[in-house]
């Protein structure tokens, strides 16, 4: 996955939890690109309407991050199937100490201006890649059920993130739903027996 970060003021940059996992607006995802691999929507942005507004919350009430998910069509000064992010940047030394709380709301019309000491955008459409082994390790993991995300920081800045489902066997990866409650975890992600791991790895600039 490719991201563009777009620093305003100490950059940073901030990925989230999800509590479970819906087929992407806009029908089925698309055929494997090849083995092992299947291209989905990031993040779930509804099903009847235009835009998805995700807000994310440490539990001690500190603010975390933004998400504007945009569907297939612009909408006002947003591209269609782009996700815009803006990060509290100061707020980032609660990462591994604090769970993580996600609401949302929805429009059909030009979303609320949103503003964050970091901002960054990231296409709507992402290869996910299966896994048996977690092949990544380090930085900060929260989890919900079967969804997962692992944040790396290095030098005071968010400097990757990976996602991580896992899912039935005979299930196609497909977009994460981000709702209630992600909590810290640690280590690395297993893979239920009967179920196969996917994940999405991405450096940030």
């Amino acid at each position: 996955m490719q991201s563009i970060l777009l620093k305003t003021g100490v950059a940073a940059f901030l990925c989230l939890a999800a509590s479970g996992c819906v087929v992407a607006e806009g029908g089925e995802p698309e055929d494997d690109e090849d083995l092992g691999t299947a291209s989905a929507a990031q993040i779930d942005i509804g099903y009847k309407k235009k835009w998805r507004l995700y807000t994310a919350t440490f539990s001690n009430g500190q603010p975390f991050f933004r998400v504007l998910a945009i569907g297939g069509s612009d909408v006002g000064p947003y591209q269609a199937n782009t996700e815009y992010w803006y990060v509290t940047s100061a707020n980032l030394g609660y990462l591994g100490q604090n769970s993580v709380v996600f609401s949302h709301v929805d429009g059909d019309d030009t979303p609320p201006k949103q503003s964050g000491s970091a901002q960054f955008q990231t296409p709507w459409l992402v290869p996910w890649t299966s896994f048996s082994n977690d092949p990544v390790s380090g930085g900060y993991r929260y989890d919900n059920g079967s969804v997962h995300l692992r944040i790396a920081v290095n030098g005071g800045e968010i400097s990757g993130l990976t996602w991580y489902q896992t899912i039935p066997a005979a299930q196609t990866p497909t977009n994460i739903a981000l709702n209630g409650t992600f909590t810290v975890g640690s280590g690395s992600v297993v893979v239920p027996q009967g179920s196969v791991g996917y994940y999405v790895n991405s450096a940030i600039p």
